[in-house]
This record gives C-alpha cells, sequence and structure tokens, in this order.
C-alpha cells in the first residue's frame, strides 16, 4: 500500500510539474497579465487612502491603512491565481469526453487537482510579487513575519483545495443542469463578498460579518489573508483546523457526485 501511494505521489507530482514547466514557457505572459493586479490595487489605494482620511482614524476595526493594503494584495493574489476548472468539467460532461478521460490511467479529479496546482503555483509567485512591489512602494513594507511563512502557505494550500472541491462540485454540476455558468457566477459573488476579497470582513456589521464566518468562503480568501496581515498562532489553528473540516465536507460531497455521474456515464455510454 505504501508502495502504492509512493507511485500515486510521484505520478501526480509530476503532472503538476508538467504544467508548471508549461508555464515557465509563458512567464512573460502571466507577468503581463498581472498588469490587470497592479491596476486593481492601485485604485484600491487610493479609495482606502480616501476613506482613512475622511474617518480620520488611523486604525479601522482593528486595522491600519497598511493593514488593509496588505490584505488586498493576498486577497487579490489568491482571487486571481485560484483554479477555475469548472467549465472545462462541465464541458467534458456536455460532450461526453468525461467518458474517455476517466478510462485513463489516474484518477480524474486528482489528475485535475495536480494539473491546476501547477498552474496555481506560478500564478500566485507572480501575482503575489506584482502586488507586493506596488504596495511597498506606496505605502511601505509588508507586516507579514517571514518565520511563519510555512504555516501561512499551508493555510494558503488548504485555501485553494477548499476552492478546487466546490469548482469540482460546480463542474459536476453538469450532469443535471448541463451549464454552470450561472452557479459559477454566484459563486464568485459569495467569494468576492461574504469571502472577503473586495471588504475585510471586520469593516461589516456584526450580523454580516458573523454569517460570513459561518460559512466556507471566507476560508478561501479572508482567513488566509487577515493571517498575513496579522498572523497569530491560535487563529492560524483555528483557521486551519475549519479549512480541514470544510474540505471533508465538500469533498465527500464531490466524490458522491463524481460516483453519481460515473453511474450515469455508465449507463448512457457517454
Amino acid at each position: 500500500m505504501f508502495h502504492r501511494l509512493r507511485l500515486n505521489t510521484i505520478k501526480y507530482s509530476a503532472i503538476a510539474q508538467i504544467n508548471l514547466q508549461n508555464n515557465l514557457a509563458y512567464a512573460g505572459e502571466l507577468a503581463y497579465r498581472s498588469i490587470f493586479m497592479v491596476v486593481i490595487l492601485y485604485v484600491f489605494v487610493q479609495l482606502w487612502q480616501t476613506t482613512y482620511r475622511v474617518v480620520g482614524a488611523a486604525v479601522i476595526a482593528g486595522l491600519t491603512f497598511s493593514d488593509t493594503l496588505w490584505y488586498l494584495v493576498m486577497t487579490e493574489t489568491i482571487e486571481l491565481s485560484r483554479s477555475r476548472f469548472a467549465n472545462q468539467m462541465s464541458e467534458e460532461v456536455k460532450d461526453g469526453s468525461i467518458a474517455y478521460t476517466i478510462s485513463r490511467p489516474y484518477n480524474y479529479l486528482l489528475y485535475h487537482f495536480a494539473y491546476g496546482s501547477g498552474d496555481m503555483l506560478m500564478k500566485l509567485a507572480i501575482n503575489f510579487t506584482a502586488g507586493a512591489l506596488l504596495v511597498t512602494a506606496l505605502v511601505g513594507p509588508m507586516p507579514f513575519n517571514p518565520l511563519y511563512a510555512l504555516p501561512m502557505l499551508a493555510s494558503v494550500a488548504l485555501a485553494m483545495t477548499l476552492n478546487f472541491c466546490i469548482q469540482g462540485i460546480i463542474g459536476l454540476a453538469a450532469f443535471i443542469t448541463e451549464d454552470v455558468t450561472s452557479i459559477q457566477i454566484i459563486y464568485q459573488k459569495f467569494i468576492f463578498i461574504l469571502g472577503g476579497m473586495l471588504i475585510p470582513l471586520d469593516f461589516f456589521p456584526d450580523w454580516l460579518k458573523n454569517l460570513a464566518l459561518a460559512l466556507p468562503f471566507n476560508y478561501i480568501v479572508y482567513a488566509p489573508a487577515r493571517l498575513f496581515v496579522s498572523f497569530d498562532w491560535a487563529r492560524w489553528l483555528n483557521v486551519v483546523i475549519m479549512q480541514t473540516i470544510w474540505i471533508g465536507i465538500f469533498a465527500l460531497a464531490l466524490w458522491a457526485l463524481f460516483r453519481a455521474g460515473l453511474r450515469h456515464v455508465a449507463i448512457n455510454g457517454g
């Protein structure tokens, strides 16, 4: 069993590595795309600078102006780097090509996870670098202590895994709805608002903040970004535990939907 696990680890790591190497060949294109992030962050700098000036406070809801901008660097990095393969899976379901891909010598879901990871790693590095350079120049160095880099990366990895599970459920929902574009849009809006991508949840009214904190979306964006600007071991442990719990819930749902989809493919022949 250990030997099989080792072979699977090597196989899916190779898939991720191949996609990472493919992205390295087009690193210039990815860097060009990061200009979008720089523009968005520049707009945020002007917006929040005005907000703090109008409020007349150096700290709002426990966050300084610098904290808020660095928080947004992390939220934008995660948002622009996370996998969006739901539409790809949906197309495979609709055109029947999933019947061929599931017959290949790898697990369909793990393949997508590994392949997406290679793409995600390059995007994370380039997007964060672009955002960090801009915000450092405009508001000063980041407040994050490099000593916490590994636990921070662990939380980001769990956030991306949770996103993968939800994206997978959306993609395989094509077995029922055929087109998942509308579901994808709704999910994105949840990430924007209840996930804390555009505005830190700390700035929300208590009732809305508590609602957002009870939902899984904040563990994809808000929780890792909040750790980035104010790392605390107790907060990190709570975040990691909740991320793991939500991953378990959505992973089970994804696996159940995938198995049901396999039966559908077997009955209808693709």
